[in-house]
């Protein structure tokens, strides 16, 4: 018994290029149907505010400010200390440095004075 010839591999061109056409559609299309998918995008609700006739409206508008500053305030400190975090590293090096040079030369200058 004679073992059959393998086949070629070979494609023709054309074909080729549209299985790349269609690997593209397909991929296009799962794209566009993960934005279209409602669990996977939600709009966000806007705030409807504070009614007119709402009793004690100014009350709530007034703490509804003082939060909002005090979060702003909060942010800012935040913002500081981290500006301050970044900085410290570096002078503290240089300063204690400087301190340990300044301190070494007092010593040396009381030695000589002493001699």
């Amino acid at each position: 018994m004679v073992p059959k010839k393998r086949q070629s591999k070979r494609v023709r061109m054309a074909h080729r290029y549209r299985i790349a056409g269609r690997i593209k559609d397909h991929q296009r299309k799962e794209r566009r149907g993960e934005k279209k998918n409602p669990k996977s995008y939600r709009k966000s609700k806007k705030d409807p505010g504070i009614p007119n006739n709402w009793p004690f409206k100014e009350e709530l508008l007034n703490e509804v400010e003082k939060q909002r500053q005090e979060a702003e305030e909060e942010k800012r400190k935040k913002k500081e200390m981290n500006k301050k975090k970044k900085k410290s590293p570096v002078k503290k090096e240089t300063s204690i440095k400087e301190e340990e040079v300044d301190s070494e030369e007092a010593e040396i200058d009381a030695k000589e004075e002493s001699e």
